[in-house]
């Protein structure tokens, strides 16, 4: 069949526009369609001017337009020396013919009567097919206007159109739909945001939650989050300003506080327990009172009458390690008793899955997580004074010189008799007998592993809380006092022991290991905290595998952790190994169980320490902003290309200068700060020299 001319001249500009070549002239007077903001308007030519014509549109307005926006064109010429409003008024007129005839058209009809067809159909082919009448110039452009703006139906291809087949359709009508329904959030969520956030009474949409999962993921993922571009139009519609108006308005909806940790949300971790977890150690309690309150075999050993006593923070409330000292032949005898979380979490139980998940308990300024539920890890295992509690206890003998002479095992039932704080325990080293010997004991201890290489960083602990009036409290805790020497040599000792049973007993086990250092800048015992920093940068990283290796930074010849089953995964599956090393047991836990849980503690002790870093630095800014503190002490640790990298020593807080803020400092100089703004949320420290 023939082709019009004006559909000749159609298909003709469009191959040719994609080969680059213009082949057929377009005069003035020559009346064309183009697409304008999503519209195909009637425009007529008034200038043709190199591949640019420059056309006066339906809409009474000059356009400049390249050839390849040009989608239609008709026969016949308009005189353009009509008047302006004359050549509006006959393109208005033809628009609206041919939106007239463009209603008459069922392109789903069209469309079943020609999806079995291969080949392709010009706008002449389909008007005569649509249309009784005389095909004219406005019946190929309703077609055209039709199929475009159907868009499902049928595509266009080298100026024809193919029916698409019924899969292909079936695609096309589910992407639409999706589509449709992104149009409408965009509409319904900005709406709703935009009144939030100017504080304006507004109806909630009805998939709230939807609109609030895609604001939580933005806010904690950014560009990352599976909806990013959809709810970043949506604030951009709301005129809610990027990023930092996201995590307002989750506060101003009530979904968030003020002070929400964003990082815990990042990394997935619950506060709460779910309720199998919890019912499961409910369960357990539920057991031990129909037992009468005693839990394990006669088989453990009686240590009820030792003088077994606890030091820990004032603030403690999982009590996972204890000891005692008494005289035993030609010395002393040390005991080191250790919770015993392995009677209550057996593996592969659902206490034992969730604490896997967590793989340590998490400490922060203004919560604690525990790894264990509460009726675990602060009652039942939690070695509480005056109650019997099950134990696993290491009892060291040691000569009148503070040499090891032997040392056992020992599944126990031990009674707690005083529970000190690291305060009173210092008052006692110098007024009770047993505990200045078990002191100066300790002291040996150090000075024996530091012979062997160990490397003292006495660096001082960052305490942050919150108390009951929601103020913000910051110290610094010397870690060389007496009672935090007791405490951290004894379970140095008790971790080294067990490293060395389990190899000897050929007892599979995870041993923590430790490079030496790629340089030693600090002599024995120094207090320089500038060359106790810089030291840290040369240590080695401490690594966990199945094969016992040295530690250097510990002078320890093998090394694993046990001593706090309660608030860590690794230290409850050795003393699983350690227990059934006791008993003559075959080991819980395979070298093939082990490869797996090391991956997961490796990943979750290093999610732990970013955690516990980044949010006590934010409480400390927050304290900085509360207190509008103005200038604090500053020490040089190095200088970057750009930067000065500094340490707030009364806040343990590092900070970065520029340059230019600082008059030839050197790293290792102390100098006064101007603290110029703190803002915790958005994680600012800006300082300058004072």
């Amino acid at each position: 069949m023939p082709q019009a001319p004006c559909l000749v001249l159609l298909a003709t500009v469009l191959f040719d526009l994609r080969d680059g070549v213009l082949k057929m002239e377009i005069k003035p007077g020559t009346r064309i369609e183009f697409f304008e903001s999503k519209r195909l308007l009637c425009a007529v030519c008034l200038e043709v001017k190199n591949s640019r014509l420059l056309v006066l549109t339906e809409q009474d307005r000059e356009a400049n337009v390249s050839m390849k926006r040009i989608l239609h064109i008709d026969d016949g010429l308009l005189d353009i020396s009509h008047s302006r409003i004359q050549l509006v008024a006959i393109l208005q007129e033809a628009a609206a013919r041919r939106q007239h005839l463009m209603g008459r058209i069922s392109v789903e009809e069209l469309w079943d009567l020609l999806h079995q067809e291969d080949e392709g159909f010009d706008c002449r082919d389909l008007a005569e097919i649509c249309f009784s009448e005389e095909v004219t110039s406005d019946h190929t452009s309703a077609v055209f206007r039709a199929l475009l703006t159907d868009s499902i139906h049928f595509k266009l291809k080298g100026g024809l159109f193919y029916a698409n087949s019924p899969k292909k359709l079936e695609q096309i009508r589910i992407q639409h739909e999706r589509q449709a329904q992104k149009e409408k959030e965009l509409a319904e969520g900005s709406r709703w945001l935009e009144g939030v956030w100017k504080g304006e009474a507004v109806a909630e949409p009805e998939n709230r939650e939807r609109y609030l999962q895609m604001l939580t993921d933005f806010c904690l993922f950014g560009t990352e989050a599976s909806d990013y571009q959809q709810i970043k139009k949506i604030l951009a519609m709301a005129e809610v300003p990027v990023p930092q108006g996201i995590f307002t308005l989750l506060v101003k909806l009530g979904v968030w506080t003020e002070d929400e940790n964003l990082y815990l949300h990042r990394f997935g971790i619950q506060e709460n327990f779910s309720a199998e977890v919890l019912d499961s150690a409910n369960q357990l309690m539920e057991d031990l009172g129909n037992n009468g309150g005693e839990w394990g075999d006669d088989t453990r050993e009686d240590l009820s009458s030792l003088p077994i006593f606890t030091i820990d923070g004032p603030m403690t409330r999982d009590y996972d390690d204890a000891l005692s000292i008494r005289p035993a032949a030609g010395g002393v005898e040390v005991g080191i008793h250790i919770a015993d979380a392995a009677a209550f979490v057996f593996p592969d139980t659902v206490l034992d899955q969730e604490a896997l998940e967590r793989i340590n308990s998490l400490y922060l300024p203004d919560t604690r997580i525990p790894m264990l539920p509460t009726l675990l890890s602060e009652d039942v295992c939690s070695l509480k004074q005056g109650e019997k509690r099950l134990a696993t206890s290491l009892l060291v003998r040691f000569d009148q010189n503070d040499q090891l002479q032997d040392y056992r095992f020992a599944l126990s039932r031990i009674r707690v008799q005083r529970q000190l704080t690291y305060s009173e325990a210092n008052e006692l080293v110098t007024t009770e007998e047993d505990l200045g010997r078990l002191y100066r004991l300790c002291t040996r201890l150090r000075r024996r592993r530091i012979k062997q290489g160990a490397l003292l960083l006495p660096l001082p602990e960052l305490r942050v809380w919150i108390n009951n009036n929601n103020e913000i409290q910051i110290a610094t805790v010397d870690r060389e006092t007496p009672a935090q020497l007791m405490v951290s040599e004894l379970m140095i000792l008790a971790n080294g022991l067990a490293a060395e049973a389990l190899a000897a007993n050929k007892v599979p086990a995870i041993y923590r290991s430790q490079g030496k250092p790629q340089e030693i800048v600090v002599g024995e015992g120094t207090d320089d905290l500038f060359l106790n920093y810089l030291q840290r940068r040369y240590l080695s990283r401490a690594e966990l595998s199945i094969e016992p290796k040295p530690h250097s930074g510990l002078g320890m010849n093998a090394y694993t952790n046990w001593t706090s089953p309660i608030r860590r995964y690794m230290d409850l599956v050795i003393q699983r190994q350690l227990k059934s090393m006791v008993q003559h047991k075959p080991p819980v836990h395979t070298p093939e169980d082990l490869d797996p849980i090391i991956s997961r503690i490796t990943i979750g002790q290093s999610r732990t320490l970013q955690i516990k870093k980044e949010w006590t630095r934010y409480w400390v800014l927050k304290y900085l902003e509360r207190q509008q503190i103005k200038f604090v002490d500053a020490l040089v640790l190095n200088q970057g290309r750009r930067t000065y990298n500094l340490l707030i020593p009364d806040y343990l807080l590092e900070a970065s200068m520029p340059l230019e803020e600082g008059r030839g400092l050197n790293p290792g100089d102390h100098f006064r700060v101007e603290v110029v703004r703190a803002n915790a949320r958005e994680e600012i420290l800006k300082l300058r020299m004072a």
